[in-house]
Order: C-alpha cells, then structure tokens, then sequence
C-alpha cells in the first residue's frame, strides 16, 4: 500500500489523498483545542491532564506539574494559557 493511499493519510477516510503542503501551519479552525489541568494523584503527586486524553508524568512539584501541561499546550494548540490546579495547593 502506497503512502498516497494509506487510511491514515486520506481525508475522512474517502479514500482521496491529502495534499498538504508541509510548510504550512496546519489551519487553526481544523485543530483540536487543548484544555491542560493540574490534578491530584493518589496522595503526595500531582499530574497534568489534557482534555486531548494526554497524561504527564506524576510529579511531586506542583508547579513542575503545570509546567509541563502548559508545555503539552503551546506544542499541540499553540497557545498558552494558564493551568488551573484541581485542589492543589
């Protein structure tokens, strides 16, 4: 199976090839928006959770935490906002 022709290279699995030109931004309306918050796991961690399914790491640090969430964010949405904490202090 060729590149071209690949499921995940076609566009809404119509079977047509995807024509995009690499050096182009992918369009802001065609991106998923990614909404980063600061969590509590188990006892003494906190973890970034994206509304995307992502995970980071636990962490011990609160501010690490967010860190890197709103790393995850500026990478995948490009943009950067700040993360709101779910009961951390």
């Amino acid at each position: 199976m060729s590149v071209a022709t690949h499921p995940h290279n076609t566009y809404e699995g119509t079977g047509k090839p995807v024509h995009q030109d690499q050096d182009q931004p992918v369009p802001r309306e065609t991106m998923m928006h990614h909404e980063v918050q600061v969590r509590r796991v188990q006892r003494h961690f906190l973890q970034s959770v994206c509304s995307c399914g992502w995970l980071g790491a636990a962490r011990r640090s609160s501010p690490l935490a967010a860190e890197e969430g709103q790393d995850h964010a500026i990478l995948f949405d490009g943009a950067s906002t700040g993360i709101p904490s779910e009961g951390a202090e």
